[in-house]
């Protein structure tokens, strides 16, 4: 009975009725295997499970074999795959439908982990430990278009299970030129990529089509909309953002890092762009192959065109330049939030803003006082009506992105000397789930929103 009346309460501070208060929190998990969400598309779709990996600190990734997940109803936690050796280094996992998870993967051949030498694997969640990969590989000339040549990373499942976004390393380029930039892609599931297999088992054959959507350029022009990295990218919206007169366009949103020039040194700083995600991603565009070559990265396909939506470098005041974290778009794919730099009595404070991928309108979102905790993370609600985010005081926010309440805070919890972290949302928007540091383990703790 309790748990309904907090949950009503809830209710009707959501839609703007009643003063803000705080909502019971829940710790889903005990005990000392590390749980961490990573921020990634931890909820099945049907909302009954978290899926996490075991990564330990500082050991990360790299040294992490395992998966979990946890039932959201009963706590209930379950390792469902463990990889095989010599194979080593597992995590960031997503759901992409109810029964498999897409995640980071060491390559099965066992070469050593690294950023450019790793891929994209679906993975039974049911501990059969059948798996198979997501994207293809191909190190060895000719390189083949659909295939890459480096290491995805933070695999992002579109609603429809049909398109996963992801950031990428090229291997050819950091091996033979010295260059690790970071880019954004995606890739398109149902079109198989045979790629031939290789001494040093390098290569493989994943189940999509892939293609880089960004073109990163190791020394952008000062004051240009070039980007030296491209990652902290989201899905914008479940079918896209709306344009006037067509309809929905499919997009990715991403931070790019711009170049400044600052007193004569180059500064760097990060903004939001969008890129379109064009419904045939297998016809090379002008700057260059999809598959790239041995003095170049791969190139992005024909319609995926990249606009630039924030200018804080621009500004006057250096502090108030650059927006930081990742990304988050609303379901209906009006609004993209991210953090950024706001002035409060000279001070620059960290608040969230939301830009329409649309018109470039931006609209500040938090006033907290003393800004809020950008490395929590942030998270848009699927039904687009609130933003989650943390206050400095380790307590759980969300601030309201409707007409007529934009920007309304609402407190979810107490202050908490563990801070949370890599905050998600269940796909109804009823259920807010995070990670907590208790007594060194990374625990995952809920709070419901009706």
């Amino acid at each position: 009975m309790m748990g309904l009346l907090c949950g009503a309460l809830l209710t009707a501070l959501l839609v703007g009725g009643g003063e803000p208060k705080m909502a019971p929190e829940r710790q889903l998990t005990t005990g000392p295997l590390q749980k961490d969400l990573d921020n990634n598309i931890n909820f099945s779709p049907d909302g009954k499970f978290l899926v996490f990996d075991c990564r330990d600190d500082p050991h990360g990734i790299e040294q992490n074999t395992r998966l979990g997940k946890v039932n959201v109803a009963t706590g209930e936690v379950t390792v469902f795959y463990t990889q095989t050796p010599p194979a080593q280094g597992l995590g960031a996992p997503s759901f992409l439908n109810d029964t498999e998870v897409v995640a980071i993967h060491a390559l099965t051949s066992g070469l050593k982990y690294d950023q450019a030498v790793r891929g994209g694997r679906i993975i039974a969640a049911d501990g059969s430990g059948k798996a198979r990969w997501l994207d293809s590989r191909d190190v060895t000339p000719p390189f083949t278009p659909g295939a890459l040549r480096g290491g995805t990373h933070k695999h992002e499942p579109d609603a429809s299970g049909e398109w996963v976004g992801f950031t990428y390393n090229d291997y050819i380029m950091k091996t033979q030129r010295g260059s690790d930039l970071r880019n954004v892609g995606v890739s398109k599931r149902g079109i198989v990529v045979p790629v031939d297999a290789d001494a040093a088992g390098q290569n493989f054959t994943g189940e999509s089509f892939s293609v880089l959507l960004t073109a990163c350029v190791e020394h952008p022009k000062p004051g240009s909309d070039e980007y030296q990295r491209a990652e902290g990218d989201c899905w914008v919206g479940k079918e896209g953002y709306p344009v006037p007169g067509f309809g929905n366009r499919r997009a990715r949103a991403f931070r790019g890092l711009v170049a400044v020039d600052e007193e004569g040194k180059t500064a760097l700083y990060g903004e939001v762009f969008v890129v379109d995600v064009p419904d045939d991603i297998t016809v090379p565009g002008p700057l260059g192959p999809l598959q790239g070559t041995l003095s170049d990265y791969p190139k992005p396909p024909k319609g995926a065109v990249v606009r630039r939506l924030t200018r804080t470098a621009e500004a006057k005041n250096q502090a108030l330049r650059g927006v930081s974290g990742h990304l988050r778009a609303s379901g209906d794919g009006r609004w993209i939030a991210y953090f950024g730099k706001a002035d409060h009595a000279g001070q620059a404070e960290d608040q969230i803003f939301a830009v329409s991928p649309t018109t470039g309108e931006i609209r500040p979102l938090s006033h907290l006082p003393g800004g809020v905790a950008a490395d929590a993370g942030l998270r848009f609600a699927p039904n687009s009506r609130y933003v989650a985010g943390a206050a400095k005081d380790g307590g759980l926010y969300a601030w309201m992105t409707t007409e007529r309440d934009w920007g309304k805070a609402i407190r979810l919890t107490p202050a908490n000397a563990n801070a949370p972290g890599n905050i998600v949302i269940s796909p109804d928007s009823h259920l807010i789930a995070y990670n907590r540091k208790i007594e060194g383990v990374s625990q995952i703790c809920v709070v419901e929103v009706h």
